[in-house]
């Protein structure tokens, strides 16, 4: 594996970088770290950082593609102050529509839906700029952003990029990413519900019958979680959409195991009558709960145990080490809408260089989208869309 370091160029037509800035780029896999040092001391002193921003994160996620991850650190003299951290991902594109184009691509992605460090707009534009020019460099054919938001400086920033040809497509719009401010109490939270509605959720957690809510933080409970999880998850609408999402694997195992050791696994599932129904692998971080995945038993649909079960975890987490926030994630489901009590707009964004490749998959792409949209009018302008998806949802079993 070749390591390097290399000083951030500057185009003739801007300006020096501010304050002594220079960006330094080093690569990694999942066993060379060369650059860890620096790299821990970024993650520690930042107030932002997410726990996907830790190196051993990126060590126990790190892909089989045959590619290096490479991080790009914005440094004043030695000291680090921002950092994009860029790890390999066969980004999936959807359908391809028009011949030649791909439905997936082996591209990057930015770890930690964001930047490492300071958020000052020298700083971020310096790395961006060094990003921009590693995609060429490189010829990364797509980047990924996940949960961008659209109001960050990040988003401003890269726009500016679109004056140099590179485009920018959402894998969805940007929608409302919901979240929940948790009060003190939980008494105090679900006093901002009517009486109406505070009643409805209570008759919901009786009707669902004899059940119990196990929560897993430690390294030694991750086996029965894992086993209880997948099997939930073979019986879950979301796999039977979507594909299997919680797999009883090495990676899987590794991924937990590694929150655990950080102190911010806090997944759950929910048991009827000691069968495990519901699950939710989740983590606490900088005081914010992070929803990362769901599923349940499709078969107990109408008995609304995905709706049961996050009763409970907000329970629990306004009872024992409550965090300020809980985060939905992406998505605007309508339970998310219920429930939470802020939002801002984020998307998942693909990032094409310039050229004629990039601009006949993003042709192929909005294709695709056009057609969609387009069936889905014909279909309401019928009645037939609500039809059709209430029988879709029937047969996945929510």
């Amino acid at each position: 594996m070749s390591v390097f370091q290399s000083d951030s160029s500057v185009q003739p037509s801007q300006s020096a970088p501010p304050g002594g800035l220079r960006c330094v780029i080093e690569e990694f896999d999942r066993t060379q770290f060369t650059l860890r040092d620096r790299w821990l001391r970024l993650f520690e002193q930042s107030c932002n950082n997410r726990v996907s921003h830790h190196p051993d994160y990126a060590q126990a996620v790190f892909p089989d593609l045959g590619e290096p991850g490479w991080t790009i650190t914005c440094l004043r003299d030695d000291e680090p102050l921002g950092m994009a951290i860029m790890i390999p991902k066969r980004c999936r594109l959807g359908r391809a529509i028009l011949p030649g184009a791909q439905s997936s691509l082996n591209g990057v992605r930015l770890a930690g839906f964001g930047l490492l460090g300071a958020e000052s707009e020298p700083v971020v534009r310096l790395i961006v700029q060094e990003l921009a020019e590693q995609t060429l460099s490189r010829t990364i054919p797509v980047v990924e952003f996940e949960e961008i938001e659209e109001d960050s400086t990040l988003w401003r920033v890269l726009c500016e990029l679109q004056e140099s040809g590179f485009r920018f497509v959402p894998s969805s719009d940007f929608a409302a990413h919901h979240r929940i401010r948790l009060p003190q109490t939980a008494e105090a939270y679900w006093k901002t519900f009517n009486s109406k509605r505070r009643n409805g959720l209570r008759k919901e957690r009786e009707r669902f019958g004899n059940y119990t809510l196990r929560c897993v933080t430690d390294a030694g409970e991750i086996d029965e979680w894992l086993t209880d999880a997948q099997a939930i998850s073979q019986r879950s609408w979301q796999s039977q959409q979507f594909g299997q999402r919680i797999r009883n694997s090495e990676e899987e195992r590794s991924f937990l195991v590694f929150l655990a050791s950080m102190g911010a696994l806090r997944s759950y599932t929910l048991h009827l009558e000691s069968e495990p129904v519901a699950f939710v692998m989740g983590h606490q971080w900088n005081n914010v709960f992070h929803y990362d995945e769901v599923g349940f038993d499709r078969n107990l649909v109408k008995l609304a145990p995905g709706k049961v079960l996050l009763q409970e975890i907000l329970d629990d987490l306004m009872s024992h080490d409550r965090p300020e926030m809980f985060d939905f994630g992406l998505g605007d489901g309508g339970y998310k809408q219920f429930f939470a009590n802020e939002q801002t707009r984020s998307a998942t964004l693909w990032m094409f260089p310039p050229g004629t490749r990039s601009s006949w998959q993003i042709a192929s792409i909005h294709l695709r989208k056009s057609i969609s949209r387009l069936a889905r009018s014909l279909l309401e302008r019928t009645g037939w869309y609500e039809t059709l998806r209430r029988k879709l949802r029937d047969s996945a079993g929510g």
